[in-house]
C-alpha cells in the first residue's frame, strides 16, 4: 500500500491542497490530474494516469470515491 503512495506529489502550500481536494470532489480527477504538474518534481507521469482513470471513472461513483480519497491522501501528504 505504501509503494504507490510514494508517488502521491508533494504540493507546497495548505491552500492549493485544499482546493485540489475540493476539484476532485467536484471534477473527479481533475484536482489529481493538476497536482502531477504542482508538486515538488516534474509532471508524474502516474498521477497523470490516475487522474484520467478518475475522470473515465467518476461517473459510476468508483472514480468519484477514488478522487475524493486521493485529494485526502495529497493533503495528508503535505500535513507531514
Amino acid at each position: 500500500c505504501e509503494g504507490w503512495q510514494k508517488e502521491i506529489p508533494e504540493v507546497k502550500g495548505e491552500m492549493i491542497c485544499i482546493v485540489l481536494w475540493i476539484l476532485n470532489l467536484f471534477a473527479p480527477g481533475f484536482g489529481t490530474f493538476l497536482s502531477s504538474c504542482l508538486g515538488d518534481k516534474d509532471c508524474i507521469s502516474s498521477q497523470i494516469i490516475v487522474g484520467i482513470l478518475q475522470w473515465l471513472t467518476g461517473f459510476c461513483i468508483i472514480g468519484w470515491i477514488w478522487s475524493i480519497w486521493w485529494g485526502a491522501l495529497i493533503y495528508k501528504k503535505h500535513s507531514k
